[in-house]
């Protein structure tokens, strides 16, 4: 099973706790603890997604934050977005994922593609629910909008709400949407 390098640990790491302490968040999360599961954490359980090995959760979160940032700053002419919420939802929003995914012990599914398979639960939420319940049982206040933004990349292309979300929604959901490209793209090119 394939994990990032310590070096990138460290520096990934870096990125997000300091970000994490900017808006806020340190004050509520064991920051060793969520170190430990995020960097054992994949962001998928597909190989050729490019994002199932062990610290690619850490590695996407930065990726769409940055990504954000960018947008927000390239249409802050037209739309102002709070630099603070935006970092927020993009740390929150996939930290359920450390609850959702494990390594397969099944050397079929290994074979095939898939290191990582979803947890055996008694419920069926999808790791923006995880996420929000995990934040709001660490006393994390959401405003609106960041919830909104945390669900918006639940949204079923066919829903029609997408017309009526915040910028804030729209601005996230399609850095994470790059994020996922940018990642799987990389991983084509990787395995060529």
């Amino acid at each position: 099973m394939n994990s990032i390098s310590q070096e990138q640990a460290n520096v990934e790491w870096a990125k997000f706790a300091t970000k994490f302490e900017e808006v806020g968040l340190s004050e509520h999360y064991d920051m060793e603890s969520l170190r430990q599961e995020i960097l054992a954490s994949p962001c998928s359980t597909k190989e050729d997604s490019g994002i199932a090995y062990q610290g690619a959760l850490l590695v996407h979160i930065n990726m769409t934050m940055g990504i954000a940032q960018r947008i927000a700053k390239m249409i802050s002419g037209t739309f102002q977005i709070n630099e603070q919420s935006l970092n927020k939802v993009c740390l929150l929003m996939h930290l359920g994922k450390r609850f959702m995914f494990e390594p397969t012990d099944s050397e079929w599914d290994a074979k095939r593609g898939y290191p990582f398979r979803f947890k055996e639960t008694d419920y069926v939420l999808k790791s923006s629910d995880l996420s929000i319940i995990e934040a709001g049982n660490r006393g994390v206040s959401l405003l609106p909008e960041e919830y909104e933004a945390i669900k918006s990349s639940d949204l079923d292309e066919g829903s029609g709400r997408k017309v009526f979300e915040n910028i804030l929604s729209t601005v996230i959901r399609q850095a994470n949407e790059l994020a996922f490209s940018i990642e799987k793209e990389r991983y084509k090119k990787i395995k060529k």
